[in-house]
């Protein structure tokens, strides 16, 4: 039931369609949903710095997921995702969707490891994150005072 939908310039318009269902939700964490790369749109093959897509369930666009290097030859990402639906939380939906994602991906990305942030009161999401292979790295106060915590996955 959980399909992974590659987000391109064919599809973007959709994005529109999902900001709307999911205004209040996308607000709060904006930053999350947004990958930093802009050149989002160049194939995985032609480029290999990210991969991005819409997670659906049943049919039904429930949020987005991404794995973002900051360079081709890196072989390190940067893991990201969402589930803007709140009825879809706290189903194992995620811990599936990151284990399958990272799976699809790793080989075409080359990677050895995958990374990610996370606020240390986000219990929820770090249970999730040690389910799926992340271990705590590091422990850090954002500059407005935000207290993260560092994951890591090696592959």
């Amino acid at each position: 039931m959980l399909d992974f939908v590659e987000i391109n310039k064919d599809n973007i318009h959709w994005y529109c369609k999902f900001e709307n269902i999911f205004e209040k939700e996308l607000r709060i964490f904006q930053s999350r949903i947004y990958p930093h790369n802009s050149d989002f749109f160049v194939p995985l093959t032609e480029y290999g710095a990210l991969k991005w897509s819409y997670m659906f369930y049943g049919g039904k666009i429930i949020g987005a997921i991404w794995l973002e290097k900051e360079h081709t030859c890196l072989r390190t990402a940067q893991l990201g995702i969402f589930i803007a639906d709140k009825e879809m939380r706290n189903k194992g939906i995620g811990t599936k969707a990151i284990i399958r994602f990272i799976c699809e991906n790793k080989k075409a990305m080359k990677l050895t490891e995958v990374t990610l942030n996370v606020r240390t009161d986000n219990i929820r999401a770090i249970r999730c994150y040690e389910k799926c292979g992340f271990e705590c790295e590091q422990k850090f106060k954002k500059a407005d005072g935000t207290k993260v915590m560092k994951m890591i996955n090696y592959l």
